[in-house]
C-alpha cells in the first residue's frame, strides 16, 4: 500500500513538471512569434508560376493572412495550409505555413507587398518577370491561346468584336480564364462555340469566346493579356496524378479610338453597322370606333449598339385621344437576328371622339460605320380613321339619319328650282306628298331617339337573383366575385368586370360607360384603366371595390321588390 502511494505521488510530480514546462514552452512560443514570406525564385517569365510561402514560427497562432493586395500583380491559382510540430531535447519547436502558386500579370519588376498576419507583418519581396520565350508554331504546342479584335480603327462607342480562342490537344481537368476587363469601355459577353479542328496533321479542342467592347471616350484603348491557368493530363495519367500545371497568355491589342465626326448634327451619336425602326399594332387602327383601345409598338433596333444606347421617341401629343405610354423595354437580339440592341416602346391609344388621327413621322439620325456617313432611320407619318362609337341597338348615332334626310332635302329643293324638265303639271301634287313623307320620317326619327335616349338613361333594375332571367348576371357576379377574393391579375378583374356590368344593364357596356352609369364604380374603374394602359403601379382596394358592387346590386334588388309590391294596387 505505500509503494502505491509512493508511486502515485511520484506519477503526479512528473506529470505536473511536464505540464509546467509545457506551458513555458507555450509562453515562450507565443513571446518569440516570427511571421516571414519567401519565394521559391525570384526571376520567373510572364507564362510561368512560382510559391510564394507565409510562415508563422507558432503552431498557436491564430491569424491569417491578408492577401487581398497581393491580387494587384498576381494571379493565385493554387493555395494550400499546412503546420508542423517538432520535439527535440525538451524544446518544442512549431510553425503554420500557408503556400500560394502565383502566376505574374504583367512583364517587368513586381512587388510582392508586405502582408499583415495578424498583428504581425512580413518584408516585401521583389520578383523579376521576362517576357515569355516566342511561342512554338501553331499545331506543335499541346494548348495555347488566339485572340483578335476588328476593326483595329473605331469611333467611340462603336462596337468592337473581341474572339479569344482556347485550343488544346489534351484533356484539361481543371481550368480558369477570367473575362477581359478594359478601361474605359463597356464588355458584354457575346456567346461561346466548341468545335474541332485540324492543325499540321493534329486534331485540336476548339473553344471560342466572343465579347463586344464598346469604347467611352477616344484615344487609344488597350485590350490587355488574358491568363489561362490550367492543369492537363500528365504524360502518365492515373488516377493519383493531379496533373501538369499550365499557364497560357494571349497578347495584348490596342484600338484607336476616333471622336464623333463633326459633321454629325443628330442629338444621340449612334454608330451602328444598321438601324431601322418597325411598328407593330395589337389590332387594326382603321377599324376603332370610340371608346375602343389599340396599342401601337415601336421598335428601334440597331446592329453594333446596345439596347441601353438607343434614344427615346418624341412624345406624341393625340388630340381628342387619351394616351397611355408603357415603360420601354431593353431587349438583345439572339443569334438568328442580325440586331445587337433593340428598344421597344409601347403606347395605349383610346379615341374620345371619330374622324382621322394622324401620328407624325419619326426620324432617327445615325452614324453608319460601314459607309462611314450620316443615315436616318425613319418611320412614316401614320394615318387612321375612328367611327363613331356602336349605340345600344348596335345601329349608328341618330344624327346620321337626320344629316342625311337634310342633304336629301336641300338636293331636291335645288332640282325643283333649277331643274327645266320637271313636270310643272304635277308640280303641287309631288310636293304635297314629298312633304307629308318627309314629315313622317322625321317624326319616326324624333320617336325613335326619345326612345332610344330614354332607354340609354334609364338604369334597369336586375330581377332577383333566384329568378330564372337573372342567371346570367348572378353567374357573371360569381365570376368577378371569386376573381376579387382570389386575387387575380388585373386584366382578369376588368374582363370579368366588363361581362357583369353587360349582363346587368343588358346592353354593351365599357368601363367608361358603367363609371358614368355607377358614378361609385368610377374610381374602381379609372384604377383599372390607368393600370392595364398606363402601365402605372396601382394597387386598387379590391375588397372595397366588391362591398360596393354589393351593394349596387343590393339597391337594385330592393328597388326591384318595391315595384313588384306596389304593382298589384295599380293593376287594379
Amino acid at each position: 500500500m505505500f509503494k502505491i502511494d509512493h508511486y502515485s505521488r511520484n506519477y503526479g510530480t512528473a506529470i505536473f513538471a511536464i505540464l509546467i514546462l509545457l506551458f513555458c514552452q507555450i509562453n515562450t512560443a507565443l513571446a518569440e512569434t516570427n511571421v516571414r514570406a519567401s519565394v521559391d525564385r525570384n526571376q520567373v517569365s510572364s507564362e510561368e508560376s512560382f510559391t510564394l510561402s507565409l510562415t508563422a514560427d507558432s503552431i498557436l497562432f491564430s491569424g491569417e493572412p491578408d492577401i487581398g493586395d497581393l491580387e494587384n500583380e498576381f494571379h493565385i491559382i493554387n493555395r494550400q495550409q499546412s503546420s508542423r510540430t517538432n520535439i527535440v531535447n525538451g524544446k518544442v519547436n512549431s510553425s503554420r505555413q500557408w503556400d500560394y502558386t502565383l502566376v505574374p500579370k504583367r512583364e517587368g519588376t513586381l512587388t510582392i507587398p508586405a502582408i499583415p498576419m495578424g498583428k504581425y507583418s512580413t518584408r516585401p519581396i521583389t520578383i523579376t518577370v521576362s517576357k515569355a520565350a516566342k511561342s512554338q508554331p501553331a499545331g506543335t504546342e499541346s494548348i495555347y491561346l488566339e485572340s483578335d479584335v476588328t476593326p483595329r480603327t473605331a469611333y467611340v462607342q462603336q462596337e468592337l468584336q473581341y474572339t479569344l480562342k482556347i485550343l488544346t490537344s489534351v484533356n484539361i481537368l481543371d481550368a480558369s480564364l477570367d473575362a477581359p476587363e478594359v478601361d474605359n469601355a463597356v464588355v458584354e459577353a457575346n456567346g461561346e462555340d466548341r468545335y474541332q479542328t485540324l492543325i499540321n496533321g493534329r486534331y485540336y479542342q476548339v473553344i471560342e469566346r466572343r465579347y463586344a467592347i464598346y469604347p467611352q471616350t477616344s484615344g487609344t484603348l488597350t485590350i490587355p493579356t488574358l491568363t489561362l491557368q490550367a492543369r492537363v493530363e500528365g504524360y502518365r495519367p492515373s488516377m493519383l496524378d493531379p496533373g501538369r500545371l499550365v499557364v497560357k497568355r494571349s497578347g495584348e491589342h490596342r484600338v484607336k479610338v476616333l471622336p464623333p465626326p463633326a459633321d454629325f448634327k443628330g442629338s444621340v451619336w449612334l454608330p451602328a453597322a444598321d438601324m431601322a425602326i418597325e411598328e407593330s399594332w395589337s389590332k387594326n387602327p382603321d377599324q376603332l370606333k370610340v371608346g375602343d383601345s389599340v396599342t401601337r409598338t415601336v421598335n428601334i433596333k440597331a446592329d453594333g449598339l446596345l439596347g441601353s444606347q438607343l434614344p427615346t421617341l418624341p412624345q406624341i401629343n393625340l388630340a381628342h385621344a387619351k394616351l397611355y405610354p408603357d415603360q420601354a423595354k431593353i431587349e438583345k437580339g439572339d443569334d438568328k437576328s442580325k440586331w445587337t440592341g433593340i428598344r421597344s416602346e409601347s403606347l395605349a391609344i383610346i379615341p374620345t371622339q371619330a374622324g382621322e388621327f394622324v401620328l407624325p413621322e419619326v426620324k432617327i439620325a445615325w452614324w453608319n460605320t460601314t459607309s462611314n456617313k450620316a443615315e436616318y432611320a425613319t418611320l412614316p407619318e401614320r394615318k387612321f380613321t375612328v367611327a363613331p362609337a356602336a349605340s345600344a341597338s348596335g345601329n349608328s348615332q341618330p344624327t346620321d339619319s337626320l344629316s342625311t334626310n337634310s342633304n336629301s332635302i336641300a338636293d331636291v329643293e335645288q332640282s325643283s328650282s333649277t331643274g327645266n324638265n320637271i313636270d310643272t303639271s304635277s308640280k303641287p301634287a309631288n310636293t304635297t306628298l314629298l312633304w307629308a313623307a318627309l314629315i313622317l320620317l322625321a317624326l319616326s326619327n324624333i320617336g325613335f331617339a326619345l326612345a332610344w335616349w330614354r332607354a340609354r338613361g334609364r338604369h334597369p333594375a336586375p330581377t332577383h337573383p333566384g329568378s330564372p332571367e337573372n342567371t346570367d348576371e348572378g353567374k357573371a357576379f360569381k365570376n368577378l366575385e371569386r376573381s376579387l377574393k382570389n386575387d387575380e391579375a388585373y386584366s382578369q378583374i376588368r374582363q370579368h368586370l366588363t361581362r357583369w356590368a353587360q349582363s346587368y344593364f343588358k346592353r354593351p357596356m365599357t368601363l367608361s360607360d358603367l363609371s358614368r352609369a355607377l358614378p361609385e364604380l368610377a374610381e374602381g374603374c379609372q384604377q383599372l384603366d390607368a393600370h392595364l394602359f398606363a402601365g402605372q403601379q396601382i394597387t386598387i382596394d379590391k375588397l372595397a371595390l366588391l362591398n360596393t358592387l354589393k351593394s349596387v346590386r343590393q339597391q337594385g334588388n330592393t328597388k326591384q321588390r318595391d315595384q313588384t309590391a306596389l304593382s298589384p294596387l295599380y293593376s287594379r
